[in-house]
């Protein structure tokens, strides 16, 4: 059995340069053969423990990097944006408060779960209003709607479209909505009939319907809450509100909600 074992510790110390002549001409072990042994032994030890040590140290990185990258994919789904921004759930949170909200209210969650990457950067960039547009356009928010882009008079009944979106943040009673052309809508109030028509301007839309509807209900004492208009950013948010909530929306995130003034009605 020694005689098959000292070869390959032989070869082992050798490779490592621990011993320069361990045996006699007859190959067999000389004077300082065990002393030699034990040093290969313990640098084999020392060898396995340094090579256990680095897959350790190795493991521990490795650990750490897909940690990282959890939590940063766990704030991205969340919101958790860099200094400076605001964080969507934070977001949600002051909306919330100041009377703006996901509706139906378990439909929260799945908004928030189902924004894309692209949308999380949007959001990011524009606080508040980046929000109500992605969520308004989807018609998800309880008093705001927007139409997601101002260049959107594409059909005969775009216009009706939007008349249908303010309808369904008021709560208003607005019956037979037709879109009689490109820029022509139609529809009745409380058993009488109006029409609207908008400025052209190729696909650009005439943000002037929300006006028109406030003097209508103006006319008519329709109680506190009318439209308000947010006209700044590339593409409009309507606000149905009293005055006192807009001015806190406005306060609280920085839009700019006014309201909407009458233009080319009839």
């Amino acid at each position: 059995m020694r005689e098959h074992l000292v070869p390959r510790v032989e070869m082992l110390l050798s490779c490592r340069g621990i011993i320069k002549n361990s045996y006699g001409n007859a190959g067999t072990p000389g004077k300082g053969s065990e002393a030699d042994m034990a040093a290969g032994f313990i640098g084999t030890v020392m060898s396995c423990l340094l090579i256990f040590l680095a897959a350790a140290v190795a493991l521990a990185v490795c650990v750490q990097i897909v940690k990282r990258r959890a939590v940063a994919a766990v704030e991205d789904m969340m919101g958790v944006e860099g200094s400076g921004c605001v964080p969507k759930l934070e977001q949600i949170r002051v909306l919330k408060e100041a009377g703006i909200s996901i509706t139906p209210t378990e439909m929260e969650q799945e908004f928030i779960l189902g924004l894309t990457p692209s949308e999380n950067e949007y959001l990011a960039s524009h606080p508040y209003y980046g929000f109500c547009i992605l969520a308004g356009s989807r018609k998800a928010l309880n008093c705001v709607y927007s139409t997601g882009d101002r260049e959107c008079i594409y059909q005969w009944d775009s216009y009706g479209k939007i008349l249908n979106g303010l309808k369904a943040i008021s709560g208003l009673p607005f019956e037979e909505i037709s879109g009689l052309e490109r820029y022509v809508v139609t529809f009745r109030f409380h058993d009488r009939a109006y029409q609207w028509k908008a400025r052209k301007n190729r696909d650009w839309m005439d943000t002037g319907m929300a006006g028109f509807l406030n003097r209508i209900l103006d006319r008519q004492g329709g109680g506190e809450q009318r439209f308000y208009l947010d006209n700044s950013h590339e593409a409009p948010l309507y606000l149905y509100a009293s005055e006192s909530m807009a001015n806190r929306v406005n306060r609280e995130t920085g839009l700019k909600f006014r309201k909407a003034k009458a233009a080319h009605s009839r």
